[in-house]
């Protein structure tokens, strides 16, 4: 690598022998992938954004307001509000070399409508660790509209159009971007605008009412995390975790095993579950919401 930092991250450095060995037994992202799966409790969270848009004058059923909050905004400031408290899930690899990013940035796909031919789009957000409900949710609903807007595939779509209506230009192209990434050199430009340069690649199949499969790692990009929420389902009794008639929805992970340690990675998900257990948490301060959360997980283990 020509430069050690990069546009979109600075190296890690004091690593501890073993982990700094591990990029080299397994170099590559689905070499190292964890697969992990957790069904959440959402009843909290629903009544939560009911009456948000309540209070805000909006009706829950319609879409298209920035100011309109869903349980997709809802998930995604879980997220960024975990990924703030728990900064190592914001690292990648690349190289051999371990980076922490020094935004939050989380991708997903957006359909144009909700239907099988209906053509799709990446929404890429930018995130402070500090933004809570709020920001997050009319980042999402900007993001979204600016998509559904822009079309089939928004700028990458047509960047790929243009490449490929030139003979040859589709290899030339990628592998002139693929020594300038490997050497650090590739432009914050080009960076901004892909993806799969991410901490966490979202996709929001709830929405299109179907289950969660396992998705891979893309070798493209540095997205360390892949993670899948399926559709909303009702408990029915059977489930021991949640009472009868509560609704929850699973949710699938794929994880860089190199960025953290599997107690890292626990405890991160016990995060993520209780933020959106306690949707309040999402809209206090990030040093209280880390005062009651951390100091829950210490009472917690004072008690096992």
């Amino acid at each position: 690598m020509f430069l050690v930092d990069r546009p979109d991250g600075k190296k890690v450095r004091g690593r501890q022998a073993l982990n700094a060995v591990m990029p080299y037994m397994m170099p590559g992202r689905n070499q190292s992938a964890v697969y992990y799966e957790k069904d959440i409790d959402l009843e909290n969270a629903l009544r939560h954004v009911r009456a948000k848009n309540l209070s805000a004058g909006e009706d829950a059923s319609e879409g298209g307001s920035e100011d309109r909050y869903s349980l997709f905004g809802l998930v995604l400031a879980a997220a960024v509000r975990t990924i703030a408290l728990k900064p190592q899930l914001n690292r990648f690899i690349h190289g051999h070399a371990l980076y922490q990013r020094d935004r939050i940035v989380i991708s997903f796909i957006v359909k144009q409508k909700l239907t099988e031919e209906a053509p799709e789009g990446s929404a890429k957000i930018f995130f402070e660790p500090g933004d809570d409900l709020e920001i997050v949710s009319r980042k999402v609903n900007e993001a979204i509209a600016y998509v559904r807007l822009m079309g089939e595939g928004g700028e990458g779509e047509r960047i790929a159009k243009t490449a490929h209506a030139i003979p040859g230009a589709k290899a030339l192209i990628i592998g002139a971007y693929r020594l300038l990434d490997r050497l650090n050199l590739a432009p914050w430009a080009l960076i901004k605008t892909d993806p799969l340069y991410a901490t966490a690649y979202f996709a929001n199949l709830g929405s299109l009412g179907l289950d969660t499969p396992y998705h891979h790692l893309y070798e493209w990009g540095n997205a360390s995390l892949f993670m899948v929420m399926g559709k909303l389902q009702q408990a029915d009794g059977r489930q021991g975790r949640f009472g009868p008639g509560h609704h929850f929805v699973n949710f699938k992970v794929t994880l860089d095993e190199r960025i953290a340690d599997g107690l890292y990675f626990a405890r991160s998900a016990s995060i993520f579950s209780r933020l959106i257990a306690r949707p309040e948490l999402l809209e206090a301060d990030l040093e209280e919401a880390r005062i009651q959360i951390m100091g829950e997980a210490e009472n917690k283990e004072g008690r096992n």
